[in-house]
């Protein structure tokens, strides 16, 4: 009944109609023994992801926060599918399927992170921190860098795409650095 009322909800806001064209590749992911992508950890490493994780010192503050500073973006990326990830996986009938979340929602798996859209509804979609990771270090340090996978760091944040986007799911890129360095633009495929 809830997912009814989430399809009932994107219909009226205008998203398209679901596409199940990869429903057979959904279900076999779903069903698959291993466990669930956290983009974070895959792009740190198991080492590095704990030891950021135990050290306290990294939260989720959402993308409204970003907005503060950051408004061009926050703008440019309501504009971008990204921000819409979540509603491909509801249309879908697969918005509790912990092999979807990682990709489509910020911080599935990480402390602080999305867990449903009943409690942490501000996580759903891939925000800021989505491909970042936690904002609070980089709000601490005045904007300073602080980020587990930004701009200061773009081996780190190039990982973080390419979790995803892979061949999995027919989202690689015929040229990946110039889809990577299309976000460097307020709005995704503007000069930056």
């Amino acid at each position: 009944m809830r997912a009814l009322s989430w399809y009932l909800l994107l219909l009226l806001l205008g998203f398209e109609q679901p596409v199940f064209a990869q429903n057979a590749r959904i279900e076999a992911q779903r069903l698959s023994p291993n466990p669930p992508v956290i983009p974070l950890k895959s792009a740190l490493g198991e080492q590095a992801f704990a030891e950021a994780m135990a050290s306290g010192k990294y939260a989720f503050a959402t993308s409204f926060k970003c907005r503060l500073c950051h408004r061009d973006f926050f703008v440019g990326r309501k504009q971008d599918v990204h921000d819409h990830a979540f509603a491909k996986v509801l249309q879908a009938g697969h918005s509790e399927t912990e092999q979807c979340l990682g990709c489509h929602t910020t911080g599935y798996g990480v402390p602080g992170g999305f867990t449903s859209p009943i409690f942490t509804p501000q996580l759903a979609n891939v925000q800021c921190e989505g491909c970042h990771g936690p904002g609070s270090e980089h709000i601490r340090r005045n904007a300073e860098g602080g980020f587990l996978a930004g701009s200061d760091r773009p081996g780190i944040l190039k990982k973080m795409c390419l979790v995803c986007h892979d061949a999995r799911w027919n989202r690689a890129f015929d040229d990946f650095e110039a889809a990577y360095n299309s976000y460097k633009a307020a709005r995704p495929g503007d000069k930056p």
